[in-house]
């Protein structure tokens, strides 16, 4: 917080208005408000407390007794303070709780406490708050800090500083607490004093597990080597077997170095050992793959070998086999159109014999005579007509008869299609059998690239990373030259900055000389040794370098 301008008006000491400018003051850096007692010095810091936080510190914020007892009744109690802080402009205009004449008849009234916070904009002020709350949160948050903490570190309270010069050591720091807050510090203390014990303890106890596990580590390194075997006179020497020799300090660290070189150089034997082991076992895999995948191929190819001469003894048995199949199809084909036929031709046979049983009856029939019954020759007749019916229907027969022998030589006629392709798809089930050895050579060839894919595509994952890196190498190598050569360009600029701040500062001092020449006048003074007389005076010949 930087103040500009404090302006009161009946506050404290002070029963008009009195305005002090505090950019007048710090214009030369500090200055220093003295006078004699009464004066108005606490007062003006008073109404700087009060125009921030509304109250005043120490004794006099509790008396509540902020108005001048020289004041003029008309003349209302205020106090302007004009401020930057947290970087803003503020005006703060604050008014206490005070009794003022009534505007109509006798008495007074009690006027309540007022504040307007305004902020510069653009050489104008605007209005930020009027509301006593809203506005000290502004004023706090724009502070950084309690009015507590403001009387604490900025404005010291008179009365407690004198108690503090006359009082004793303990009184003293009772006060310096008191006025400094500084019972977190002690408690801080109080804090860093416990983390003490308790770090001590934690030490202790580390120390004591360090010697234990010394001990056990000595005692092990003692009674067996690395591998299980004795330790050698060596060994025992390097760490010594006794778990008493860590009862008092702990173990020299060249002990335990020497054990951790013992157990590095077994561990990287043994190590070797193992990556020896891990390469024969991968050489002794390869080689049961191989032969696995040998024995495959072999198995394979016996089976193929059985398959074929199995087939080789069953191709005659197929081959007849396959006659009797194209044989009993055409058979199938033709056979209801024969057993039709058969049908045709035996009823075909009945009608004939019953039209030439009919016919020799009709004659005997006649033969007889009027005497024969009426009834007789009406069942000829009838028995004539169905043998009509019959005839008729047996020659409808033999026409369907004839249509089923077209239908029987059309179907043989299929059937010999048939038979051809089946000849073809023989002849291409031979020529595929001859392919067999080739397919199956490259399906084992598949096989095994398969087996190979994912190696493979590890191998070109591991490429694809390995150049992603290097595009990312090569693009980090560019940004670095790119980066070294702003680098390096900032330094050029840095040190041509630095040259001509040190030329403009030699040009400021060889044209101080000329500004005190300008001013001198004969007959006064030299201000700097004292002379009345300037016989030469100093010229400014170069440019001219100002303070700004």
């Amino acid at each position: 917080m930087r103040p500009h301008r404090l302006r009161v008006t009946a506050f404290g000491a002070f029963g008009g208005t009195v305005e002090v400018c505090f950019d007048d003051l710090a214009s030369a850096g500090l200055f220093l408000l003295h006078g004699e007692t009464g004066a108005g010095k606490t007062t003006l810091l008073d109404a700087i407390g009060f125009a921030l936080y509304g109250r005043v510190p120490g004794e006099r914020g509790k008396a509540r007794r902020l108005r001048s007892d020289h004041a003029s009744p008309d003349t209302p109690t205020e106090v302007q303070l004009e401020a930057t802080m947290g970087g803003r402009r503020m005006r703060i205009t604050r008014k206490p709780e005070q009794q003022r004449p009534k505007r109509r008849g006798g008495g007074v009234t009690t006027e309540q406490a007022k504040i307007l916070l305004e902020e510069a904009a653009d050489h104008t002020w605007r209005a930020v708050s009027t509301r006593a709350g809203e506005a000290d949160d502004e004023i706090k948050d724009l502070m950084g800090m309690s009015a507590e903490q403001f009387y604490q570190v900025v404005l010291l309270p008179q009365g407690q500083f004198a108690q503090f010069l006359h009082s004793d050591a303990t009184d003293r720091q009772r006060l310096l607490q008191k006025l400094f807050g500084t019972d977190r510090f002690r408690a801080v203390e109080d804090w860093l004093a416990e983390r003490r014990r308790i770090t001590a303890h934690e030490v202790e106890d580390a120390k004591q597990a360090v010697k234990e596990l010394s001990a056990r580590v000595a005692q092990v390194s003692g009674a067996a080597g690395v591998d299980g075997t004795a330790a050698s006179p060596g060994d025992l020497e390097a760490s010594p077997s006794d778990p008493a020799a860590f009862a008092g300090e702990l173990p020299d660290r060249a002990w335990a170095l020497r054990l951790v070189e013992a157990a590095v150089a077994e561990a990287a034997a043994r190590q070797a050992e193992v990556g020896a082991c891990r390469a024969e076992l991968g050489q002794a895999q390869d080689r049961q793959r191989s032969a696995e995948r040998l024995a495959e191929r072999q198995r394979r190819r016996a089976d193929a070998l059985r398959t074929h001469d199995q087939l080789a003894q069953d191709t005659p048995r197929i081959e007849a086999l396959r006659q009797e199949l194209s044989a009993a199809r055409r058979g199938a084909e033709v056979a209801p159109g024969l057993d039709e036929a058969d049908r045709t031709a035996a009823a075909l046979a009945d009608a004939c014999l019953a039209e030439s049983q009919a016919r020799a009856a009709v004659p005997e029939t006649a033969q007889a005579g009027p005497q024969a019954p009426v009834a007789e020759l009406r069942a000829a007749a009838q028995q004539h007509v169905t043998m009509s019916g019959r005839l008729d229907g047996l020659r409808s027969t033999e026409q369907q008869a004839a249509a089923e022998e077209q239908t029987a030589a059309a179907a043989q006629i299929a059937a010999n299609a048939l038979a051809g392709r089946i000849a073809a798809a023989q002849a291409k089930v031979d020529a595929q059998r001859e392919q067999r050895p080739t397919l199956s050579g490259r399906r084992d060839q598949a096989r095994e690239a398969a087996e190979r894919l994912p190696g493979v595509q590890a191998e070109a994952s591991r490429h694809q990373r390995a150049a992603a890196d290097m595009v990312g190498l090569v693009q980090s190598r560019t940004d670095a030259a790119q980066h070294s050569q702003a680098y390096i360009a900032a330094k050029l600029e840095h040190a041509e900055l630095v040259d001509e701040a040190a030329r403009l500062r030699m040009a400021r001092i060889d044209g101080m000389r000329a500004e005190l020449a300008a001013a001198l006048v004969d007959g006064a003074p030299c201000p700097v040794c004292g002379s009345l007389d300037h016989p030469e005076l100093c010229e400014l010949t170069g440019e001219r370098v100002t303070r700004e």
